[in-house]
């Protein structure tokens, strides 16, 4: 929520609150307690690792400042920092169909992939890709009546 309301800020030009609103969420990124720690048993009901020496890697976490977030890259940071927070979590695709993105990035990854066997041919239609189709059957009982409530997707 936090990293929607940075995207609201910056969106509106209040690039200040923008950077304050990411820079809490990197703030409890770079907390200690919350790392990952070699060789050290973890404690469920506390959620923090018995022993805190030493990190299972280096982190470096900093916070923006005035000279690196700016209204130039305000939204560039916001979408990196959610693609940091949210990763594995299943919101990396509806971001991308929100800010209208996603046949361009995701060609992007499918021309790298290209070489491995189960990629060849595949590609992302933007208008189409982005939403499934409507089952036929549930356009016919919304407009049963002759009112047109719904229609097909765009594609299919």
């Amino acid at each position: 929520m936090i990293l929607w309301a940075a995207e609201c800020a910056a969106e509106t030009n209040d690039v200040p609150k923008a950077m304050e609103y990411v820079n809490m969420v990197r703030a409890r990124a770079a907390d200690p307690t919350g790392w990952v720690y070699k060789g050290s048993a973890y404690d469920a009901p506390s959620a923090t690792y018995t022993t805190q020496t030493p990190p299972a890697d280096k982190y470096k976490i900093g916070l923006y400042t005035a000279a690196t977030f700016n209204a130039g890259n305000a939204i560039t940071a916001i979408r990196f920092e959610r693609r940091l927070e949210l990763a594995m979590e299943g919101h990396r695709f509806f971001d991308l169909v929100r800010w209208d993105i996603a046949a361009e990035v995701i060609n992007r990854y499918i021309g790298r992939e290209v070489s491995r066997p189960l990629k060849k041919g595949a590609v992302f239609t933007k208008g189409k890709n982005e939403y499934f189709p409507i089952p036929q059957g549930e356009i016919d009982n919304l407009n049963a009546d002759g009112t047109v409530r719904i229609t097909q997707n765009p594609g299919y």
